[in-house]
């Protein structure tokens, strides 16, 4: 069990860390966007690269946000049921959709995302808007990037989840909480 707790701890660390490097992204965002409305309203001037650039600072956040924020445990959540169930069913609950449903489901998405990615770089697709952002096979190659770091943190809920429920099962010590929030 130590090798598997050393995996998920390594994974979530990763996870931690891109989403950490990722949360800097909000803050050229807003530099951006505000520069924008400075030149937009002040000079009267505007940029359609800015505004494409808008656009792919707010995807490549989202798609690295997402498994931050499962990693975290603030990811959407039906706590309306939820929050009835005691915390043995919490911890079923989470290892089996992790393993069964969330893991399978990113990494296919990020599977299926690649040729999408390959087809945008062949065919040296730009922006649609006049003046807009080249390489737009760049901000694709975020998608299977995103889904990929999903499949990851689900992947390290699960086996921290299985973890738990065997120690419980057995009786001993469990230091990993149900959201798998505890590194």
């Amino acid at each position: 069990m130590d090798n598997l707790e050393r995996i998920a701890a390594a994974l979530e660390g990763f996870i931690d860390w891109v989403g950490r490097a990722t949360s800097w992204l909000v803050f050229g965002m807003v530099l951006l966007i505000s520069s924008e409305v400075i030149f937009r309203y002040g000079f009267d001037k505007s940029s359609i690269a800015a505004q494409d650039l808008e656009w792919w600072l707010l995807a490549i956040i989202s798609l690295f946000g997402l498994s931050y924020t499962l990693k975290h445990g603030e990811h959407v959540r039906v706590d309306v049921l939820y929050q009835f169930y005691g915390e043995d069913f919490r911890r079923w609950f989470d290892f089996i959709i992790a393993l069964f449903v969330m893991t399978p489901v990113a990494f296919y998405i990020a599977y299926l995302s690649v040729p999408f990615v390959i087809q945008s770089w062949k065919e040296n697709e730009v922006s649609v808007n006049p003046g807009g952002l080249p390489y737009l096979w760049f901000l694709k190659g975020f998608v299977p990037a995103g889904f990929f770091l999903l499949g990851l943190q689900c992947l390290a809920l699960a086996v921290k989840q299985g973890i738990a429920l065997w120690r419980h099962h057995k009786g001993g010590s469990d230091a990993t909480t149900r959201t798998g929030t505890g590194s």
